[in-house]
């Protein structure tokens, strides 16, 4: 049967994909602890045949507050005039200071079960943040609910979702994620926690303020409404402080509050990384005999400090270890008994990755020296030299034993990595093949044998059984299960149908005509894609990969520039040797003057836009472009560089399309100036506008006129059933709408970047126009070109490999709520707008191209469409498709890498997202244009 090379390249694309979801399924295991649940009879109650007293393991305190500050760095408190009376309480040693080191990703979900826990979470929690699915892991507060200890909640949602039915109260803060909400939310907390002050049948009550939070995701943390927020948290905790001393004195009994951040915030606004700013907050407790400490501990130690001072089992999955300095007040014995408790509980979870070697282990041995002493402090309970050893030991043992079961926790499913490489990198292979078949085929004979796949089917369910049978192999894809037999059945059948395509492409090769495309600026594409490939096996090029994109785009400009100015130069010097024409001489001088200032400003403009935001680790913290219009004192500069990039946008916009499209857009930028107006973001001569959302619908309206402009007489002519040739008019009326959907999500200084993409775009496609020497070549050279471009503004717009670049504010632009659908879509055209536009440019240029210059001459426009598609799929699928297979085989091989989760899995998780991103383009493109 005859099958469409863009139907072929679409399924190698999907199948591509499906093995990107298994490696990411070995990868990024979604849970690394059990669900088994502690119990109160795990306490051990002998030591070497010496009986221990369990019932002195109980409450420390009569009830606990636990004030988590979202976003709180450590230097925000050690700043005196940020909060001075929690500043005062520590400087008088009513409080201590400590310092938590949280492990990335540094989001809210994944650090709250990490302080509940005592686990290492997933590094996939970073993506169900926005979910927070229920815990099942065991955590103190189960514990505490267990033990009918009554919790109340006041704060983020995250809890409540996390922990449902958990809280005798709460007050959930349900528009949590809605990032512009600096202080309603956090005055709405204090005063339900003034109301709990009343209440005396709860032992703990929870806060979370996110507040200071979103202040860092849309001003930084040097904004100056940062000062004012902590000092807003320092009063809540005064009044905390404030009724712990009534709790006493009806209690008789210590009140504890302690005092934290979830994570930290970079120095650039945000979180997700790995940064020192990011993974160091502050651990501030009130109310106990406490001691101050230098060490730095860990946020999993949380947990079982927590359970160990409200008197409730350490959490099973905890790996943390015990906050000694915290427990000063506990009576010498029983802290013991508790540090002991914990290191027994470590020990016995490291049997698994040490089974007989454990006896040979440092930890063990420390351990062992730390029990003897533990017992002979049994015997002789004066001696607190040997109180002291036995609990340095203990502690030195379990720091040790922390340490090795962080390492061990991460469990890669091997088998589904191995799967998954192997999947891409034979469908990687089969997609670089067909990129080798001539242009002009759009069809080839394809001719699937059954027998094969009989044979591949029962190959592929025998190997499960086998496998599965095995003993030792720690995965779950080799489990004899339904799903087991339904995935290793679409293994097999892929692997079939790509066996018959083989056979069938490999008839239609033509590398000698392949080659002929690649002339001089062929070959710098094509050698700039393989170094960006190789340099993705160094942490520091991903990092810095903003540098590779920089300089290769520039190369490829200054490239064509100077074949097109020699080619000028040429034509000039033939038409001045034969002295025939005079005025045609002028006017090919006077053009070359012209592309001389054009291309001048050309690269003046991108070595401006190359620093307009600071992006990548090394250089993250210098000031940019960016940085300066942010400043307040410089407002009139960023309403002016609004203003100018809104103009720049509409010039854009009025080259390729009609009249009453350039009024509309013109209403739609004079609408987004107008909301930028509104808040504050700008000025406009200081005149203060009403605060009015009729804008915003205005702004939609108009969008949406401005695409039923093109769609209605396509609807029309489709229900007359006319028969009129296609034409590009509702592409480009949806690509109208996507550029002002773009404008008004960027932040102000960035809406330049919606224009200059436009015209870089314009200025790539003139240059190859005028250079190319064939058709083919021409389509090829303009792929590549605007996947680098996308590239390119990608990292203009500040964006990196970090997640914490990811610009949360960009959600919420125009939304008075948080709307999951919504604001996953602007972050999405945000986060990847450089890709989605050169993406549209291109679908725009190559349909135009073809259109004016078909490849098939004889054919109609609706028989000549199809060519784009499949250029599409084809060309920029394998430019995907290369460098990501050679990154998943290099994540695999360096999976123990030091760097494996701050540097190299962040990036998986972008360039898998950017990849569903492109299938979804393509089908909406589909959809749209033909």
């Amino acid at each position: 049967m005859l099958v469409r090379i863009w139907h072929i390249s679409l399924y190698l694309f999907l199948v591509f994909t499906f093995a990107l979801a298994i490696f990411c399924y070995g990868f990024f295991p979604l849970s690394f602890s059990p669900s088994t649940k502690s119990n109160i009879t795990d306490l051990p109650g002998s030591l070497d045949n010496v009986q221990l007293n369990t019932k002195s393991y109980k409450p420390r305190n009569s009830r606990a507050v636990l004030m988590v500050i979202d976003a709180l760095r450590t230097d925000f408190v050690s700043q005196k005039n940020n909060m001075p009376f929690l500043n005062q309480l520590i400087k008088d040693g009513r409080a201590c200071q400590y310092q938590l080191q949280v492990h990335p990703p540094t989001v809210t979900m994944p650090r709250i079960k990490a302080m509940t826990s005592g686990a290492i979470p997933s590094f996939l929690d970073v993506i169900l943040n926005l979910g927070s699915p229920r815990v099942k892991l065991d955590t103190f507060l189960y514990q505490m609910l267990q033990l009918q200890r009554r919790m109340v909640f006041y704060g983020d949602n995250t809890w409540t979702n996390m922990f449902p039915n958990y809280f005798s109260r709460k007050g959930e803060n349900v528009d949590s994620l809605y990032v512009n909400d600096f202080y309603e939310g956090d005055q709405n907390i204090t005063n339900q926690m003034r109301i709990e002050f009343n209440n005396y049948d709860w032992k703990m009550m929870i806060l979370h303020f996110l507040g200071l939070d979103h202040i860092g995701h849309v001003e930084g943390p040097f904004s100056d409404k940062v000062p004012g927020k902590l000092k807003e948290m320092d009063s809540v905790i005064e009044e905390i402080y404030e009724a712990m001393k009534i709790w006493d004195e009806k209690y008789h009994s210590k009140s504890l509050l302690v005092i934290t951040g979830d994570h930290g915030m970079r120095d650039a606004g945000g979180h997700g990384g790995s940064t020192h700013p990011e993974t160091r907050v502050p651990l501030v407790v009130l109310g106990n005999n406490c001691s101050n400490s230098a060490d730095n501990f860990l946020q999993i130690d949380v947990a079982p400090t927590f359970a160990v001072l409200m008197g409730v089992p350490i959490p099973y999955s905890s790996i943390g270890s015990l906050i000694n300095p915290i427990l000063n007040h506990i009576p010498p014995l029983d802290r013991l008994h508790a540090i002991y408790y914990n290191t027994k509980r470590l020990i016995e979870k490291s049997k698994v990755f040490y089974g007989n070697e454990l006896s040979e282990q440092d930890f063990f041995i420390q351990y062992k020296e730390a029990k003897l002493l533990h017992s002979m402090y049994l015997n002789d309970q004066d001696d607190m030299n040997l109180l002291q050893q036995a609990m340095g030991k203990y502690n030195t043992a379990s720091r040790n034993l922390s340490s090795l079961l962080i390492k061990h926790y991460i469990r890669y499913d091997i088998p589904s990595i191995v799967i998954g490489i192997i999947l891409g990198l034979v469908t990687t292979g089969l997609a670089t093949m067909l990129c080798m078949i001539p242009y002009e085929i759009e069809q080839i004979e394809f001719q699937p044998k059954p027998e094969r796949l009989m044979f591949l089917l029962i190959a592929g369910v025998g190997g499960n059984c086998y496998f599965s049978a095995l003993d030792g192999i720690e995965t779950d894809i080799l489990r004899y299960s339904f799903i087991s037999n339904l995935l290793f059945t679409l293994i097999s059948q892929c692997i079939a149908i790509h066996w018959s395509l083989l056979e069938s492409i490999v008839t239609l090769l033509s590398i000698r005509k392949m080659a002929n495309i690649f002339k001089l600026p062929g070959c710098l594409l094509v050698f700039g894609c393989i170094v960006h490939m190789l340099s993705l096996a160094s942490s520091s090029f991903i990092e810095e990969e903003h540098q590779t994109w920089y300089y290769f785009n520039n190369s490829w400009f200054l490239l064509i520039t100077l074949i097109e100015f020699r080619k000028m130069n040429r034509t000039i010097r033939q038409i001045g040797d034969s002295k025939s024409n005079e005025v045609l001489l002028s006017h090919c001088k006077w053009e070359r003057v012209q592309f001389c200032v054009s291309t001048g400003l050309f690269f003046f403009g991108h070595i401006l836009l190359r620093r307009w935001n600071q992006t990548g680790d090394k250089w993250q913290h210098v000031p940019d472009v960016g940085d300066w219009f942010g400043k307040e004192d410089n407002k009139f500069w960023l309403s002016l560089i609004l203003f100018f990039g809104l103009c720049y946008l509409l010039f854009s916009i009025a080259r390729f399309t009609g009249c009453l499209t350039i009024i509309l857009s013109l209403t739609a930028c004079m609408l987004i100036y107008y909301y930028r107006v509104m808040i504050g973001s700008v000025s406009f001569w200081s005149v203060v506008l009403p605060k009015h959302d009729f804008c915003i619908y205005f702004f939609w309206i108009t969008l949406m006129e401005i695409y039923l402009i093109a769609l209605l007489p396509r609807v029309y002519r489709a229900v007359k059933r006319q028969t009129e040739p296609k034409d590009s008019q509702l592409l480009i009326n949806f690509l109208c709408v996507i550029l002002l959907i773009s404008a008004f999500i960027h932040k102000p200084h960035n809406v330049i970047l919606v224009g200059a993409i436009v015209s870089s775009s314009g200025f790539l496609v003139q240059r190859i126009n005028n250079i190319a020497k064939s058709k083919a070549e021409n389509m090829l050279l303009k792929t590549v070109a605007h996947f680098w471009l996308g590239k390119m503004f990608y990292f203009y717009q500040g964006n990196s490999n970090n997640l914490a670049t990811v610009d949360l504010n960009a959600g919420y632009v125009g939304l008075s709520s948080f709307n999951f659908a919504l604001v996953g879509l602007f972050l999405t055209l945000n986060t990847f707008n450089g890709q989605i536009l050169s993406f549209l440019m291109l679908v725009y240029h190559l349909a135009r191209g073809i259109a004016q210059n078909p490849i098939i001459k004889s054919a109609a426009i609706e028989k000549r469409e199809p060519i784009v598609k499949q250029y599409l799929v084809k060309v920029l699928g394998l430019l995907i498709m290369v460098p990501l297979t050679f990154y998943l085989l290099v994540v695999a091989l360096m999976r123990n890498h030091i760097f494996v989760w701050t540097v190299f899995s962040p990036k998986i998780i972008y360039d898998c997202f950017y990849t569903v991103m492109f299938f979804i383009q393509f089908i909406v493109i589909s959809c749209i244009f033909y």
